[in-house]
């Protein structure tokens, strides 16, 4: 398994393109999200040539999970998207608080399916919070699912929801925050090292594929 944080102008062409056709197989085939995008390759407005991305490839290259990085410096989804679910919050701006975006664990190659014992999502997830505990951001917004968020509690990690859920393409989504601190890193490591084989995790009642905004 293989782990890449880098910005998009970081990105060879060919492993950009893979990236776009990933989110392109889970959020608008699979999800059915009702996006604006060039069919087989999914990209917004805030993928721009400095956005951060988060990349998981198994062994065969095939990429099994992502997650987008973008500081609250600069527009954002949750801020310019879903102003809604700050729950009458003004929208943070700071050096110190990110967002997590297009996070995504699954496979999409029928022949190499994504095993549970992977804990994919956890280590996608542990990637963006390395990546920005090394940069001195103490928090990490996201917009997602409840699922999410009961995946997050149940692995330990430091999270808080920010407001009620909002009915959006009929499902409910929430915003919540996650704490770049020693609990969350010491939570989701222990699922790094679980996939190593160095350790016994289960992980009862975790959805087969997770996914956020």
């Amino acid at each position: 398994m293989e782990f890449l944080t880098a910005r998009a102008c970081e990105f060879s062409t060919a492993l950009y393109a893979s990236l776009a056709n990933y989110r392109y197989e889970v959020f608008v085939e699979r999800l059915g999200w009702d996006l604006k995008t060039t069919p087989g390759f999914e990209q917004d407005e805030f993928d721009r040539e400095d956005t951060v991305h988060v990349v998981a490839r198994d062994d065969d290259g095939d990429i099994v999970g992502c997650g987008r990085l973008l500081p609250t410096t600069e527009s954002y989804l949750l801020g310019t998207v879903f102003p809604e679910l700050l729950n009458g919050m003004e929208a943070p701006c700071s050096e110190q608080v990110w967002e997590l975006s297009r996070f995504a664990a699954m496979g999409v190659n029928p022949t190499n399916p994504l095993g549970r014992r992977h804990y994919m999502a956890e280590r996608v997830l542990l990637e963006a919070v390395r990546f920005c505990a090394g940069r001195q951001v103490t928090h990490l917004l996201a917009v997602s699912t409840p699922p999410v968020e009961r995946l997050l509690q149940r692995a330990g990690v430091d999270v808080t929801r920010l407001g009620p859920p909002v009915i959006r393409q009929g499902q409910p989504v929430i915003a919540f925050v996650i704490a770049v601190n020693d609990r969350s890193l010491d939570a989701l490591a222990q699922f790094e090292a679980a996939a190593a084989g160095n350790l016994e995790r289960p992980a009862p009642g975790r959805p087969a594929a997770v996914t956020a905004h």
